[in-house]
């Protein structure tokens, strides 16, 4: 029962995460990255640290900062802050069919750091699957590039340096994003070993430090090139709450789902994470639906192959 509720907490989060990328394309249209990057945890924080002191002790937000516990929360925040940051300066540049399945790289990342530390063991799944995420990430990066290049045959040569250049830096945004959401689950799963550490709290207290680290950036940047505070001048109030309402679709649901099942060991990392990357498929029928973004046929195959690496990855250790 406890595998199967693994699975299916798996695939919530995947959808979750999938529906928040999108929510989130909205919310950054007219707004700077590092402003997105606390607005969006406004509303989620609040809920999951309310949730805490509700159906736990007040000691277990204080747990996170406890012995070893505090380097794995310094880590995992400092990640998810920088993961979620060059994720939305991504949206900016690309379109969320091409960005998110990108950054669905980050399970190799994450079996990449277990085998390392000697968590995980080396397995032909691993290396296929791997292999086949790559695969389908330069799939869509590239094919998606061309199609890209020859819309934009008609428009002068200078927009057309402009467009390329932009969806390039969109394309290297994503991969370095996914490498600190990889990174994010390791150190998280690392901080759930501590004793008494419960994930809503956790999560609760990660995320909040997250936004108030992205939030101190923020005024220092608008010092420096504003000479003053004048951080709401580029946000539309409007968009702030589509950003605070994919923070709570992806923190309160997603988040919380995902690291349940890492936190219980229902299922193993490195059976979870693999199959909460197939938000790909969410994220190419609601960017359609919603974002009116074209689906090519390479994203389609892009995709497809990208999920039967993370599938198989899934079986690494089962």
């Amino acid at each position: 029962m406890s595998v199967a509720l693994g699975i299916i907490l798996s695939f919530t989060a995947a959808l979750a995460w999938g529906t928040g990328m999108v929510i989130f394309k909205v919310g950054v249209k007219n707004t700077d990255p590092l402003t997105a990057t606390y607005v969006k945890g406004l509303l989620a924080v609040p809920i999951l640290l309310i949730i805490g002191l509700i159906f736990y002790t007040p000691s277990s937000l204080a747990q996170p900062f406890l012995g070893e516990n505090l380097l794995w929360l310094i880590l995992s925040a400092i990640f998810i802050a920088l993961g979620d940051f060059f994720s939305l300066f991504s949206l900016k540049k690309i379109d969320v069919s091409i960005s998110q399945p990108i950054t669905t790289i980050y399970p190799f990342v994450t079996i990449l750091l277990l085998v390392i530390t000697g968590t995980e063991v080396i397995s032909w799944e691993i290396i296929v699957g791997a292999i086949l995420i790559a695969i389908g990430v330069a799939t869509i990066t590239f094919f998606s590039r061309n199609n890209n290049e020859m819309e934009k045959e008609t428009k002068v040569e200078s927009s057309e340096t402009e467009n390329q250049k932009s969806f390039i830096l969109g394309i290297i945004l994503a991969l370095i994003a996914a490498v600190f959401w990889g990174g994010t689950i390791f150190f998280t799963r690392r901080l759930l070993e501590g004793t008494d550490v419960e994930v809503i709290p956790m999560m609760g207290v990660r995320n909040g430090i997250m936004v108030v680290v992205a939030l101190v950036f923020a005024l220092i940047s608008s010092l420096i090139k504003n000479r003053g505070l004048k951080m709401l001048k580029n946000i539309h109030f409007k968009e702030l709450g589509i950003l605070m309402g994919g923070g709570v679709v992806s923190w309160c649901i997603g988040g919380v789902s995902f690291f349940t099942v890492i936190g219980n060991m229902w299922i193993d990392t490195a059976i979870s994470t693999p199959l909460s990357s197939i938000s790909p498929f969410f994220v190419l029928l609601f960017g359609y639906l919603f974002l009116k973004e074209k689906i090519k046929m390479p994203q389609v195959i892009g995709v497809a192959i990208i999920v039967g690496g993370s599938v198989l990855l899934s079986f690494a250790t089962g």
